[in-house]
């Protein structure tokens, strides 16, 4: 019998609908061969980070049920070890869930896990003046980064379970009518290749997934969790066409001239003022690097996940 840890966030916007079906679930996968041990997150940082690293020590199977704040904290606490991920998702958006084919229901998904097999997969990883983290879905800087510093100062958690998708809209307009977007240097280098490029850009998004979700859907169709690259998109200015063209020509599948996408092994951004984000966590002003490490993450997936 294989000890299986799962960290919940009893504050994710769906918590009620698991503590429902919390007896099917352990009952399932008892049935599967796994004793399930449930711990929660607190308000304290780091908190998923530091349950997962010590559920690493001694369970086969941890699953993070939350949404995609609660993955994320999870893989910092499980990457570079045995530990398998698995995915219960109880968020907002739920990216790296829908990605992996995962239901919303926690039933239906852990229902689902129990049919995928562990596969090693790379990982993006993100230095900043911050620190270091892993990013499993998307990285980078420029408004994207702002709006994520922005509603963590307003209380950001609060209001995606209060209003879900509509707060990040809604913060994201008023940014994007009221803010400048100036560029700043970026610097890229290509796998197995001394050389840099440089150009400038007001935005740099670092997918790791072929679909973010909501207004972002079709953005990023040729990122993969398998690929040893980062699928890297680069926004020259001015910020207020560049912007909404980018989701724009994304989703009607037209050309876009502010766009230059590009594989890349590595990526440094330098700049004032410019925030960066990771999975939607805060990684605070550039100077920022992004880079990928394989193998560096096992998680439950289908047979013909990309």
């Amino acid at each position: 019998m294989r000890l299986a840890t799962l960290i919940l966030n009893p504050v994710a916007r769906q918590a009620r609908l698991f503590e429902a079906r919390l007896p099917a679930i352990q009952s399932l996968l008892l049935d599967n061969g796994y004793l399930l041990n449930v711990v929660g997150t607190t308000s304290a940082p780091g908190s998923a980070a530091d349950l997962a690293a010590a559920a690493a020590e001694e369970s086969t199977l941890v699953l993070a049920c939350g949404g995609d704040g609660t993955v994320h904290g999870v893989v910092q606490g499980i990457a570079q070890t045995a530990a398998v991920l698995g995915l219960v998702p109880l968020g907002t958006a739920n990216a790296l869930a829908r990605n992996l084919g995962l239901p919303l229901d926690p039933l239906a998904a852990v229902a689902r896990l129990m049919t995928y097999q562990p596969r090693r997969i790379p990982l993006g990883q993100i230095s900043t003046a911050n620190g270091m983290r892993w990013f499993v879905v998307m990285a980078g800087c420029g408004p994207d980064g702002m709006l994520v510093d922005e509603l963590s100062r307003a209380g950001g958690d609060r209001l995606k379970a209060r209003f879900g998708r509509v707060a990040y809209y809604g913060h994201a307009a008023r940014l994007f009518f009221t803010r400048r977007w100036p560029q700043f240097p970026v610097q890229f280098r290509v796998a197995d290749s001394d050389q840099w490029t440089a150009v400038d850009a007001v935005a740099v998004m670092a997918s790791r997934v072929p679909d973010l979700g909501g207004v972002f859907s079709g953005t990023t169709r040729l990122a993969q969790m398998s690929d040893v690259r980062l699928h890297v998109q680069l926004l020259r200015g001015p910020g207020w066409i560049s912007l909404p063209a980018w989701m724009l020509c994304a989703r009607v599948r037209l050309p876009n001239p502010w766009l230059t996408t590009v594989d890349v092994a590595e990526v440094r951004c330098d700049g004032s003022g410019v925030y960066a984000q990771a999975d939607a966590e805060g990684m605070g002003q550039l100077p920022m690097r992004l880079c990928v490490v394989p193998a560096a993450l096992s998680v439950l997936m289908a047979a013909d996940a990309g």
